[in-house]
């Protein structure tokens, strides 16, 4: 368990982070993760990966009839082989390679949200989409990136649900395997839950406030915070 200032900020990532997803669909990994990754980078992927469930459980619940079943059936479909990767990444790279890649992915997915690439829904964009987020979210605990330059185009009422749906069974799908491979460990759950009550505050206490703001406001105040915590995760690896 984190000591309690470096545990106290990585609530309050959370808990922003929860507020932000409830508002666009994703960005609580963008949030939490880069914390993690500065703070507490031997937690990685596990804690993160646990904290995501509820919050993806209760958005999935709470706007089902949005979903659009067909496009989360395919995702999870190709997240498979791209979790067994992301499952065989966390058990040959020790902590500091976790920490570079979860950098080096994070400033790679601001890069392109901010320069707000999308990909047009084929066959071929969801099975690369799926794939990767199963890696990512699986080894680094960022699944959501990929899934987010796919569905750029959508409105954000049917992002939500459907992403989420994606993420809650992806993320017990990557439990399971990270638990076989001796990748995920009871002070991950136990950080994690604790990690994802803060979550469910922020999506409960402050998404009235957030849904004031222009999304685009908020994409770029995630965008910032993203690219500063991924920074710093690499300064820590660089510095040993």
């Amino acid at each position: 368990m984190p000591d309690l200032l470096p545990l106290l900020a990585l609530l309050v990532a959370g808990f922003l982070g929860g507020a932000v997803q409830s508002v666009l669909g994703f960005g609580a990994a963008f949030t939490l993760v880069p914390a993690l990754a500065v703070l507490a980078p031997d937690l990685l992927p596990g804690a993160a990966i646990t904290a995501f469930l509820p919050l993806s459980l209760m958005m999935a619940l709470r706007e089902r009839d949005s979903l659009d079943r067909r496009a989360a059936g395919h995702l999870l479909l190709w997240r498979v082989p791209g979790t067994l990767l992301g499952t065989a990444a966390v058990a040959v790279l020790p902590v500091r390679g976790l920490a570079a890649v979860v950098a080096v992915t994070l400033l790679l997915a601001v890069f392109l949200t901010a320069r707000g690439w999308t990909v047009a829904e084929t066959p071929r964009t969801i099975g690369v989409a799926g794939i990767a987020s199963g890696f990512s979210g699986t080894a680094v605990g960022l699944g959501g990136p990929p899934l987010a330059l796919l569905y750029r185009g959508r409105h954000s009422t049917q992002i939500r649900p459907t992403l989420a749906a994606v993420f809650a069974a992806g993320i017990l799908l990557s439990i399971l395997t990270l638990g076989v491979t001796d990748g995920y460990h009871r002070e991950d759950a136990l950080v994690g839950l604790v990690l994802g009550g803060a979550n469910l505050a922020g999506l409960v206490a402050a998404a009235p406030l957030l849904r004031r703001l222009q999304e685009t406001a908020i994409r770029a105040g995630l965008l910032v915070w993203a690219a500063l915590g991924s920074v710093l995760a690499l300064v820590r690896v660089l510095a040993g």
